[in-house]
């Protein structure tokens, strides 16, 4: 099981990579910017928890951006463990279903606490929006399925 759970969290880093890949490359392609969201998840759950973030203005808009994207990948390896665990447990889904279902996974593990704490409501985001958050999610969900996949033995018969 534990090995499972480690080539999940490895597959997961790499569907992370892709996510980043994606989203950075429809930043360059649509010259759109990029997401607050992360930044404000960590000022909310900084102030949640009565912990500050040191520095001054810039410093603390620095490490408000780098702990946002820590975030997202912590997120994507955990999705990724929790694969790895799944298929430990015996969940033996070929791609186009693991795919989906890490996509479902990401999307949840993502949007979710931040509609939770209140930074975003999906039912208010455009067509734009909501292609700028799934198709680097879909990327994500078949990066960890594929490569989750790549790293299963396969026993002889």
């Amino acid at each position: 099981m534990l090995k499972a759970i480690l080539r999940g969290a490895a597959a997961g880093a790499a569907g992370a990579t892709a996510l980043n890949a994606v989203t950075y490359a429809d930043m360059v392609l649509r010259g759109r910017p990029a997401s607050s969201t992360p930044e404000q998840s960590v000022r909310k759950i900084a102030a949640t928890a009565g912990l500050g973030i040191p520095g001054d203005e810039q410093q603390r808009q620095a490490r408000e951006s780098g702990l946002g994207a820590l975030l997202g990948l912590v997120t994507g390896t955990a999705v990724g463990a929790a694969y790895g665990a799944l298929h430990g447990a015996g969940w033996r889904p070929g791609l186009l279903t693991g795919g989906f279902a890490a996509t479902g996974a990401a999307l949840a593990g993502a949007n979710g606490p931040m509609v939770v704490l209140g930074i975003t409501d999906p039912r208010d985001w455009s067509a734009s929006d909501w292609l700028s958050d799934v198709v680097p999610h879909v990327a994500y969900g078949f990066v960890t399925a594929a490569t989750f996949a790549a790293t299963v033995r396969k026993r002889r018969r």
